[in-house]
């Protein structure tokens, strides 16, 4: 079904992230991830993605080959120049409620924003039983370099091509299936 924004408490985490880095933070039990895996903790990059460990690197332009090809499972929000760090921007933000580990783009600016009118609001709610996750969108600028939404299991994945997630909406679509 369709989730809902679940917005921040005021004891989430803020993300110490800058321009193009990335940072990790604990769940509270291991996670099941990709085809055959688990993790105990993600890493958020400032650029709207995030990954089952270090390693994809902080990246500001998606490429689909990129992606394909990442080391560690991941999960692409919307892979696109962000900076957190600029005067006024919002930040990315961390918290667990109940089964759910929740990561949050709170009005994070697009690179070389200079206004509230490039804050992006978006999350990824991580079910840490199950290992579903479901991206959930708020208000988006649409300014700055293209994005690149999806899943890539660790190493080489297959190419699923492209979708047009605005001709697919309200409804919901699904990244990658798994039969474990």
């Amino acid at each position: 079904g369709i989730v809902t924004y679940v917005a921040p408490s005021p004891t989430a985490q803020v993300l110490a992230l800058t321009d193009d880095s990335e940072t990790s933070v604990t769940l509270s039990q291991p996670m099941p991830v990709g085809a055959s895996g688990s993790t105990t903790s993600l890493t958020v990059c400032s650029n709207g993605y995030i990954s089952a460990g270090p390693g994809n690197g902080t990246g500001f332009t998606p490429t689909p080959a990129t992606f394909l090809a990442g080391p560690q499972v991941w999960w692409s929000l919307y892979w696109h120049d962000f900076n957190p760090a600029i005067a006024g921007s919002g930040q990315v933000k961390f918290e667990q409620v109940g089964n759910l580990a929740i990561v949050t783009w709170d009005g994070v600016w697009d690179f070389g924003g200079t206004t509230a009118a490039n804050a992006n609001t978006f999350q990824a709610q991580f079910d840490v039983t199950t290992g579903t996750v479901h991206f959930v969108y708020g208000a988006m600028s649409g300014l700055g370099n293209g994005a690149l939404t999806g899943f890539s299991d660790a190493g080489a994945s297959a190419d699923p091509g492209s979708m047009d997630i605005s001709a697919a909406l309200p409804a919901t679509y699904s990244a990658a299936t798994f039969a474990v």
